[in-house]
């Protein structure tokens, strides 16, 4: 197959370059490199002989003319990924995640190719997310037992059936939302195969995360090289559901294979029920798996519409496409550790 990356030079657009490239596959990747660090990515790509890169932007429609490249499957990985930026840039996001959007779709229709792109469990309000009734524990919020299921949540976390109604998803998270209807849209006006995925957080090796994006990679860096860490509110005990990126490598894989018969489909994509960790008990998690002394954590006011506790229900995304998670949380820690120790030349950009 012959795939297009758009955001190829970061942590998943990269993953999956590297990925599908030793499988055989033809991949061009373009990027902006606008992020900090996703120039390194091209120094991994110079070893595979059929990976391609080409500096362009999404949001530039001469950028897709200039492609000589008649794709199979077109994975959109571009965005611009920190929630709470959008806040003091609201026209970045939109230009980033949404309409560059409309130039992926029409290079599609044009190309005849399918789409795979990536949106976010901001998808779904903190207004609806955090009205589940909870329970403070020591190191982390729960969902209290009695709660009765409502629509778009069971104890197995949010699902698809989830309202996307409502204020507080952040910009990001409603431009992102943008988009997705929009692939919805085009794919059935059009007929193009299509298939978005709202992901909860990823992490991996080759992730240069931020305080604000990449956050599971970002407190492992911070451990490793002494830097200080914040926790945005709740005294660290809201909780998330991780996803390691070779396990996203494979249902994208799936995914790919499968696409044709997928028009408009969408899923909610994590790490699950099995694979969750709140901001606290990673930090501590991490304190005893990396040596050394580590910087104290400050405690800093809670963050514009953050989601108390945002855990995918992976059963649809499951049954669809016969997957599931097989990297555990603390292997998936020790997969990045040993990249942090082996791969230090890689963090210039820190």
């Amino acid at each position: 197959m012959k795939f297009l990356i758009i955001g190829g030079a970061g942590f998943v657009g990269g993953s999956l370059a590297v990925y599908f490239s030793n499988l055989g596959h033809e991949v061009l990747c373009m990027d902006n490199l606008s992020r900090r660090g996703s120039e390194n990515n091209l120094l991994r790509f110079k070893k595979y002989k059929n990976i391609k890169f080409m500096h362009g932007d999404a949001r530039n429609k001469e950028d897709f003319d200039r492609l000589n490249f008649n794709p199979d499957v077109v994975l959109d990985c571009s965005a611009q990924t920190t929630a709470i930026d959008g806040y003091h840039n609201p026209i970045y996001d939109f230009t980033n995640n949404t309409l560059a959007v409309v130039n992926v779709l029409e290079f599609c229709r044009k190309h005849n190719a399918g789409i795979i792109f990536w949106s976010s469990n901001k998808a779904y309000s903190a207004d609806f997310v955090n009205s589940i009734p909870i329970k403070e524990k020591a190191s982390r919020f729960v969902w209290d037992p009695s709660s009765t299921k409502v629509r778009g949540w069971s104890h197995l976390g949010f699902n698809e059936e989830g309202d996307l109604n409502g204020g507080n998803h952040t910009i990001y998270g409603v431009t992102k939302n943008a988009a997705d209807l929009m692939i919805q849209e085009w794919s059935v006006a059009y007929n193009i195969p299509a298939i978005v995925n709202r992901c909860s957080c990823l992490y991996g090796p080759y992730q240069f995360g931020k305080v604000s994006q990449g956050w599971i990679v970002w407190f492992a860096l911070a451990k490793k090289f002494g830097i200080d860490l914040k926790f945005y509110g709740f005294q660290g005990k809201q909780v998330r559901d991780c996803l390691h990126i070779n396990d996203l490598c494979d249902l994208i894989d799936r995914q790919s294979k499968g696409i044709g018969t997928h028009f408009g489909s969408y899923y909610n994509v994590g790490g699950g029920i099995e694979n969750t960790t709140s901001i606290l008990e990673l930090s501590n998690k991490l304190d005893n798996m990396i040596p050394g002394k580590h910087a104290d954590v400050e405690i800093e006011e809670a963050r514009k519409a953050d989601q108390k506790i945002y855990i995918s229900d992976i059963s649809k995304v499951s049954n669809d496409f016969g997957w599931s998670p097989d990297i555990s949380l603390d292997a998936g820690l020790e997969n990045v550790i040993r990249w942090l120790n082996e791969e230090q030349e890689d963090f210039n950009w820190l």
